[in-house]
């Protein structure tokens, strides 16, 4: 018997586009025999997978590629033009959030609502209204119309509610852009806490920094079709070199430089806590010498700001790199505040005249911590005395 909770089998999904718009209702009586002209957009080509009960799938690809559709067919809120979708099991769709909201309501009024629409019995709701509220991070916004929230405090109420209908699978549409980094940890601490309750999910992001992180397998959309599948590292490099094109991030020696964040437990991550143990790995692979290399990894925020630097220079000798092989440095304590960080990569000479290999953001990486209401990049270590 197949332990597949989710087969999809050559599904395809087109939608009719409008050449132009009969904007009044007199353009049908004038050209009443005129007919309406249309494209025709593949959404969805031919799309085959299934998916195992407890899996963690991630699903990737440009803007435009199919992810959201595919979700929304599986999820039944399409019908596909051809193929079937069978779904064994209670199916949770984190798709259109705030859907049946009403903006004339109060945010308390519309927990109730919203709930009632996601299957929830009065008496549910009241029992989780608490943790609803709680974890939407809105309190003392309760007695306030949803008309007066801005479009991210109404989308953190809407996923705040969803977490409380209880199912077996679970569709996922970009949720992590739904709030700021401390809603961000929220959601990353329910998705541990949904794998480890053997939940089956399904993971649509831009973000592969979560991808990586979370993901059993991941699945690339390109125009409607799959053209990747497999461990979460390779298909997230196949979607880069789709995005950015092969030449532009392997050229030279380039391509033989791969960097990767591991925790103490020896675990590959890109998301940690304060004052963590992490180790930065640089792993190689090159067919001729680099004599005496001086290696820089450049930490910034998102706005280039150069937050620190770990080089080799004046403190770790290098003889030579050649063949295959691999470069660490551990740090003791990730002495880090809240944000998303980038790790640039620089290998030069001894004497840096002549740089081998400058890679922009070969990496990212997330900080969280449970303290609030912290600022800057760093956490000074001390202690208070009176």
């Amino acid at each position: 018997m197949s332990d597949n909770v989710i087969e999809v089998k050559n599904v395809s999904k087109t939608f009719k586009i409008p050449v132009e718009r009969r904007s009044q209702l007199k353009d049908y009586f004038v050209h009443p025999f005129k007919k309406a002209k249309y494209n025709t957009f593949v959404a969805l080509k031919n799309v085959n997978f299934t998916v195992k009960k407890g899996e963690f799938l991630g699903i990737i690809g440009r803007n435009g590629s199919g992810k959201s559709t595919l979700l929304k067919v599986i999820s039944s809120i399409y019908l596909p033009n051809s193929g079937s979708i069978s779904v064994k099991g209670k199916l949770i769709p984190f798709l259109e959030l705030g859907v049946g909201f009403n903006p004339e309501l109060t945010a308390k009024d519309n927990v109730f609502l919203n709930g009632a629409i996601l299957g929830l019995t009065r008496e549910q709701v009241r029992s989780k209204y608490n943790d609803i509220i709680e974890f939407s991070e809105l309190q003392g916004f309760e007695e306030t119309q949803l008309k007066n929230f801005s479009s991210g405090m109404q989308v953190r109420l809407a996923f705040s509610i969803a977490i409380q209908a209880e199912g077996d699978i679970y569709l996922l549409d970009e949720v992590l852009a739904v709030g700021d980094l401390s809603f961000q940890q929220k959601c990353f601490d329910m998705f541990r806490k949904l794998k480890k309750e053997g939940k089956t999910i399904i993971f649509v992001s831009h973000s592969m920094g979560a991808i990586e992180e979370f993901c059993d397998r991941v699945i690339l959309l390109e125009k409607g079709m799959i053209k990747g599948e497999g461990s979460a590292f390779n298909v997230v490099q196949k979607y880069s070199e789709l995005s950015f094109g092969k030449e532009e991030i392997s050229s030279g020696l380039e391509k033989n430089f791969t960097l990767k964040l591991y925790n103490s437990n020896n675990e590959e991550k890109s998301i940690f806590t304060s004052h963590e143990e992490v180790r930065i790995s640089l792993n190689y692979n090159l067919k001729k010498d680099l004599i005496s290399p001086n290696i820089d990894f450049i930490v910034t925020r998102e706005d280039g700001t150069i937050v620190s630097s770990i080089s080799t220079y004046n403190t770790f000798d290098i003889d030579k790199l050649f063949s295959k092989g691999e470069i660490s440095f551990y740090i003791k304590n990730l002495n880090l505040l809240p944000s998303e960080y980038f790790i640039s990569l620089v290998v030069y000479n001894k004497d840096n005249t002549e740089k081998f290999v400058s890679i922009e953001r070969i990496k990212n990486f997330k900080v969280f911590s449970s303290k609030a209401g912290l600022k800057g990049f760093f956490e000074f270590e001390g202690e208070w005395r009176k």
